[in-house]
């Protein structure tokens, strides 16, 4: 009769351990919190006090893909500065874009701790220095020394050819697949001219996405994404030995099929014996570069989600903004028709004279921004003054792109679509604060490819506008406000009806 008896102690003993763990967890979790609040370096600092005490909040409107929005209406809320977790602060001023971004020493570098943009291989250094935007400051100098020549003004006018090919072949399907009156979705149709011309301006290669929609590449871009997202929660909660078992098997299988891609274009481009000037010749033929077959694979798979992503992006909001404003699209087209007698005059030079289309662009970028999110860093050394506040060093900052284009701080009606307050002209909006617009990012770390981007902006809108007239169909309406963030925008089918110009 003694054996259940011992049992039942054993079970008590048991409960016990298993009472006095938890309430050390809960004691813990909470002295934490209560720290996090109350006595925290960045306790004054205005914000939502349970994105203060924990990063729980942060992680799980993430995984929604409802975080940008979510500190959109945070800036809205508590102005341009905002603490959106313990250890971190977002902005929207230009001031904190040129202390943050700008600041060359010390420099605030990059977060590789689960809030940025990068993988989990990011924490090897050996890995991490041989990617353009992953690299430490000494190695992305020299990376992007590497590859700025492919960037010049001589390299754009060498390029534009494969500018012209795509944009016409855009238009060329478009009026095939318009002749019966349907709408057709014009982030497909941008997304596959986009990565048609990044694959043939990095590696001198058709991808022949225009020719054939079924390639996979798109599909294994946006997925690409939200296993990132998923990294940030897992590296947090110390989770990334369960990354392989936690991942979806859709997200796993277009990794895989991401690096294989990559892989591919970049075996296939090593193996042409001559070739057209293309970007990756500028790293081959720089010895500086010092790069193994696998570091070019990193660096094409960088080409190819940065130049194609931000292109049919930018493309979409243009095109859905133009549609949503009548006026703005008549004003455009007006210029666009008044500036050309004929389609072959339109070129990266002549495009680059037509003012309210750099407006029309910027005023997209500016409310539609490809990069909706902050890059945070980490504040240096024992801190740095932002905003004209301290920030203790270690502490996480950036400038939140989607907030700061809407901050009526920075912009007299703010959430309206008005280019004219990109001309010089307009005396209505020059106390706009457009420094706060930096949707290639701002400093010695921003987009390489801008002048490239602007180019294929340019010349991509004109020809559209210069053949159809657009009109947004009405399942399209809303279709920023649908959409979710998993540090890109996951776009959702814009339907518009192209009519030829009468």
């Amino acid at each position: 009769m003694e054996l259940p008896r011992l049992v039942t102690t054993t079970i008590s003993g048991a409960g016990v351990a298993i009472i006095l763990v938890a309430t050390v967890a809960i004691v813990s979790l909470a002295g934490r919190a209560i720290y996090n609040m109350y006595f925290h370096p960045l306790r004054h600092y205005p914000g939502p006090r349970l994105w203060a005490a924990s990063r729980l909040p942060w992680n799980y409107v993430n995984l929604q893909g409802r975080l940008a929005w979510r500190i959109r209406e945070l800036h809205a809320e508590y102005g341009p500065v905002v603490r959106i977790a313990p250890d971190e602060l977002s902005y929207t001023s230009s001031a904190a874009w040129k202390k943050i971004h700008g600041q060359r020493s010390p420099e605030f570098p990059k977060c590789f701790d689960g809030r940025g943009i990068a993988g989990p291989s990011v924490n090897n250094p050996a890995i991490r220095n041989k990617g353009i935007v992953t690299a430490d400051t000494e190695p992305h100098a020299r990376l992007r020394k590497a590859v700025l020549p492919a960037f010049s003004e001589r390299a754009l006018r060498e390029q534009e050819e494969i500018l012209q090919l795509y944009a016409d072949k855009l238009v060329h399907q478009l009026r095939s697949s318009s002749k019966t009156g349907a709408p057709q979705d014009l982030v497909k149709w941008f997304s596959l001219a986009a990565f048609d011309i990044v694959s043939d301006l990095a590696f001198g290669q058709a991808a022949g996405c225009l020719d054939d929609a079924s390639q996979p590449w798109l599909q294994v871009i946006g997925t690409r994404a939200k296993g990132i997202v998923r990294y940030q929660f897992a590296i947090h909660y110390g989770l990334e030995g369960w990354l392989e078992w936690l991942a979806p098997k859709a997200q796993k299988m277009a990794l895989r099929k991401h690096g294989e891609l990559a892989a591919a274009k970049v075996k296939r481009r090593l193996q042409q014996s001559e070739s057209k000037k293309d970007f990756m010749s500028y790293i081959l033929e720089n010895p500086q570069a010092d790069l193994s077959n696998a570091d070019l694979v990193r660096m094409a798979s960088a080409f190819i989600v940065a130049g194609s992503g931000t292109a049919a992006t930018a493309l979409s909001g243009i095109a859905y903004l133009l549609c949503s404003n009548a006026d703005k699209h008549a004003k455009l087209a007006h210029e666009i028709r008044s500036a050309f007698t004929k389609e072959e005059e339109i070129t990266m030079a002549s495009t680059g004279e037509l003012r309210y289309l750099k407006a029309v662009i910027e005023e997209t970028l500016r409310i539609y921004p490809p990069s909706p999110s902050a890059l945070p860093r980490f504040v240096p050394g024992a801190g740095e003054e932002i905003d004209g506040r301290w920030v203790p060093g270690g502490t996480a900052v950036g400038v939140h792109q989607l907030s700061a284009g809407y901050s009526p701080v920075n912009w007299k009606r703010a959430d309206e679509f008005i280019p004219e307050r990109w001309l010089d002209s307009s005396l209505e909006y020059r106390a706009d604060d457009k420094a706060a617009s930096q949707p290639f990012s701002f400093g010695p770390r921003n987009c390489v490819g801008k002048s490239m981007a602007y180019a294929e902006l340019r010349i991509v809108v004109t020809k559209l506008l210069w053949n159809f007239d657009l009109e947004l169909v009405d399942r399209s309406e809303e279709w920023v406000n649908k959409q979710k963030i998993y540090l890109i925008w996951q776009k959702e089918p814009l339907m518009v009806r192209c009519r030829q110009r009468t």
